[in-house]
């Protein structure tokens, strides 16, 4: 068993041991990715929409295809997911007030991903699930604007349909009676505690 996962044992056993039950709100990897592309389109579409038709006409426009358009494509996939882990660290080290010591950084499947070790309340957890979105997304949005053109619609694109999942387990969160909300180590989600 990993350190990672003797830590989340550690935690559940302590909050088992104070009276709380839990309940276990993660999701798979594939229905995250597929849920999370549901979520994220409309912003996609409604952003995509104003650029179509108020930006176009000043738009620095790439060839779409060719071996430059598919590199430039990866180098953006790779420099957003490393930039959207890292602001989840950012949003929970900052709401849990208790800094770096909290967020813990993996590699799985040569994907980054951020989880955070302690037991949050609900306005914490969001807080650390929704910073990419909120930075990402509209900061993307904003460069479509400033530089309107494929490869900040690219951009935007990335960083929206990424957040998504992000949205589902926020709106799972937003349902959720009070309680503490343990990030899942592993799975895209949590766990909730609550007495």
């Amino acid at each position: 068993m990993s350190n990672n996962s003797e830590e989340f044992e550690k935690m559940k056993v302590q909050l088992h041991d104070k009276g709380y039950k839990e309940k276990d709100v993660t999701i798979s990897s594939g229905k995250a990715m597929c849920l999370g592309a549901l979520y994220g389109l409309p912003f996609v579409i409604i952003f995509g929409l104003l650029y179509r038709f108020l930006l176009i006409e000043r738009a620095h426009l790439s060839e779409v295809g060719g071996l430059s358009f598919y590199i430039m494509f990866v180098v953006i996939i790779a420099v957003s997911v490393v930039i959207h882990e890292l602001l989840h660290g950012i949003g929970w080290s900052v709401s849990s007030g208790k800094g770096w010591n909290v967020v813990r950084f993996n590699i799985n499947a040569m994907m980054p991903s951020c989880a955070c070790k302690v037991a949050l309340k609900k306005r914490q957890y969001l807080t650390g699930v929704l910073t990419p979105f909120v930075i990402l997304g509209f900061g993307s949005v904003l460069f479509v604007f400033i530089y309107p053109g494929t490869i900040s619609l690219l951009t935007m694109m990335v960083n929206f349909i990424s957040a998504g999942a992000d949205l589902v387990i926020a709106f799972n969160v937003l349902k959720e009676n009070d309680g503490f909300i343990v990030d899942h180590p592993t799975e895209a989600g949590y766990i909730i505690f609550y007495q």
